[in-house]
């Protein structure tokens, strides 16, 4: 498993947890700069308070959903009128698992701002801008 490293905004006093790094490989073919992958424990909050029956469902912990995603995502989506994209784990059943990412300028890394579960067809009008082969 892999070591969990914590990050501290000293202006707002949040806790970031390290998840994982967008890799330069990918990073370089969807045009973002490669860099670590954190959440806060008000993300975190967010992802339980919204989305609980979906990780019900499944049986994972916000956290748990989080690493998982990290894990296994084989597509990135763009949507246009958003900074962020979405890594989506894709696989056989109807729903996808979902993370929202946006970079923190200041910080100098990614930022999960929420995580989730959504049909296949929801993402017909996304833009589809890296796959894994």
């Amino acid at each position: 498993m892999k070591k969990k490293t914590t990050h501290t905004r000293i202006k707002e006093q949040r806790q970031y947890q390290k998840i994982g790094r967008l890799r330069k490989s990918i990073a370089d073919k969807i045009g973002k700069p490669a860099a670590d992958i954190y959440i806060d424990d008000n993300h975190l909050k967010h992802i339980f308070n919204q989305h609980k029956n979906e990780l019900a469902k499944i049986g994972l912990t916000p956290l748990m959903f989080v690493n998982l995603v990290i894990d296994k995502f084989n597509r990135i989506y763009k949507q246009e009128s958003r900074q962020s994209f979405f890594l989506v784990q894709w696989n056989c059943i109807a729903k996808v698992t979902v993370i929202e990412l946006n970079f923190a300028f200041k910080n100098g890394f990614y930022e999960i701002k929420t995580a989730f579960t959504r049909d296949k067809k929801n993402f017909k009008k996304e833009n589809l801008i890296w796959e894994k082969k």
